[in-house]
């Protein structure tokens, strides 16, 4: 029987609802996904890493292709969060389109790079947040203490440290509720996106010779050279960096750090229980964030790239931040500060970075524990898993869950080699396949659910929906090649191999828990054989 016939059945369910309540709105949803593609710390990895180690790449470029090719995905969970409005994201639709095993090995290779990968962003605050904060304000007080401060915080126990609190923080303001959530994520995106703006406005009209100059005037003090910008050009060219014609592959190659941020325009799909008119609006924020960020990104890098000049922006990532007095290379903000030669713009730019610097995060965590949620509710994991807090509204065992293997990947993270900041991703990509799959066979699969939905348009015979399924599916082939290609994606064999086994995981886990739950008289996979009830 299709999923979604309203028909008399016996209770497959371990709990007939999530126990969610629809609490995000239309402004809420769009701060969610922007948040997570942090357009900021995008930003930050393109300006500071395309033009030094990818040789004739072209960051516009980069970023037009990549936004090309991430707009078939963003329609494409859009149309199944819209379809299918749960929580749990692609845990519900590949598993009622495809079958129960797919659809776990698909959602728990996401859940567990969410464990990961909680350990990234929470790093992430003191490197690139409050580091440059600092640093920023110390330089233009003169005020040594303070830029000895910034440079602590992007030390292994610097961030660790910030790590903990920030992520200890999040889980208790999500266990108070999501509306609280909201209210602070809708203030704090407001600085982030000011401090954006104003980092791309301070480049308008300037040259490399500006630049050139600010960093002489703030840095040239701290790193013991008088003419510190020249240093930088003259050292990096003794290391071996020179300036390329264009390449498309290293344009390319490059994509994947557009990608790593921009990937998760779809982050309320997770949450797509708690979406209010989840039917239309989940159909055209995950699109439209693709968009505005891309577009922000766009005008950024054209700003930037014209100003600072690619040759100095890829010098100043090749050489020692030591040699400069940091203990991290300086980010674009911290240059647009230094050109702005104004306080109060310094302060505003860094300050509202901060809130790109971990923006990652809250998602990371809410996402897990809601697939958490999702897995216990069809009777997957155990039953301490889906316990919600009865007045508050929110999965606390799920979310304790979250935090614990964040701070555990966090100290990963800082403290050992093993983990480098792309290598999650084409794991990611591999569920990304799979949901561009069910995508494809939705209207075959579910024709109710399909015929039903707001997204039952076709083109001639053939359903809209598959159309853009064929298109996501072959994106995902690309950007699959890329990781595989690029030198700095940290995708070795091993780590191939690593990605594959935590793919093929969920299958494992599914299985054990069918057996299990058969030993109780429980066949488990009646329960995809509907879609869930609020």
């Amino acid at each position: 029987m299709a999923a979604g016939d309203r028909v008399a059945r016996p209770q497959v369910f371990e709990r007939r609802a999530s126990g969610l309540v629809r609490t995000a709105g239309v402004w809420d949803v769009l701060a969610y996904n922007i948040n997570f593609t942090s357009i900021g710390l995008l930003l930050a990895f393109l300006i500071m890493l395309e033009p030094a180690f990818y040789p004739g790449g072209n960051m516009a470029v980069s970023t037009i292709v990549c936004v090309l090719l991430i707009l078939p995905l963003s329609l494409v969970f859009g149309y199944l969060a819209s379809t299918m409005p749960r929580s749990g994201g692609d845990y519900v639709y590949v598993s009622r389109v495809l079958g129960p095993a797919w659809g776990m090995m698909s959602n728990f290779n996401t859940t567990m790079w969410w464990f990961f990968y909680g350990g990234v962003p929470s790093a992430f605050l003191g490197r690139y947040g409050l580091a440059p904060f600092f640093r920023t304000l110390g330089l233009f007080t003169g005020n040594r203490a303070l830029i000895d401060v910034g440079n602590w915080f992007a030390t292994p126990w610097g961030m660790f440290i910030l790590g903990v609190v920030l992520i200890s923080l999040l889980v208790y303001i999500f266990s108070r509720g999501m509306r609280l959530f909201f209210r602070i994520q809708n203030t704090l995106i407001v600085f982030a996106i000011l401090s954006t703006i104003l980092s791309a406005v301070v480049f308008i009209g300037k040259g490399p010779a500006d630049v050139m100059v600010a960093v002489n005037r703030y840095l040239g003090p701290i790193s013991g050279k008088a003419d510190l910008a020249n240093w930088i050009l003259g050292n990096a060219t003794e290391q071996g960096f020179a300036l390329a014609p264009f390449s498309w592959q290293s344009t390319l190659l490059a994509m994947t750090w557009i990608y790593l941020n921009l990937a998760f325009m779809q982050s309320s799909a997770y949450i797509g229980s708690e979406v209010k008119n989840p039917r239309r609006l989940q159909l055209w924020s995950m699109p439209a964030t693709v968009v505005a960020v891309g577009l922000g990104v766009l005008i950024t890098v054209l700003l930037v790239g014209r100003a600072a000049g690619y040759e100095f922006l890829g010098a100043l990532s090749w050489v020692d931040p030591a040699e400069l007095g940091l203990t991290s290379t300086p980010l674009y903000t911290e240059l647009a500060s230094y050109l702005s030669g104004n306080l109060v713009v310094a302060f505003l730019i860094t300050f509202g970075f901060i809130f790109w610097s971990y923006a990652w995060l809250p998602g990371q965590i809410v996402n897990g524990s809601r697939n958490i949620l999702a897995y216990a509710i069809d009777g997957i994991f155990p039953a301490w898993f889906r316990k919600v807090h009865p007045r508050l509204h929110t999965p606390v065992p799920a979310l304790l869950t979250m935090g614990i293997m964040s701070i555990l990947a966090l100290a990963i993270y800082v403290f050992t080699p093993y983990f480098a900041t792309l290598v999650g991703i084409f794991g990611y990509i591999l569920t990304f396949s799979m949901v561009s799959i069910s995508a494809i066979l939705l209207p075959w699969r579910l024709p109710t659910v399909f015929e039903t939905s707001t997204v039952n348009q076709r083109v001639g015979r053939v359903p809209v929906i598959t159309l853009i399924g064929v298109l996501s599916l072959i994106s995902c082939g690309i950007m699959a090649w890329a990781y595989l290609k690029d030198p700095l994606s940290g995708m070795t064999p091993t780590m191939t191999i690593f990605n594959i086994a935590v793919f093929l995981s969920g299958l494992v886990i599914y299985y054990i828990a069918k057996w299990v739950q058969a030993r109780r008289g429980v066949d488990i996979s009646l329960s995809f054989k509907e879609i869930p009830e609020e």
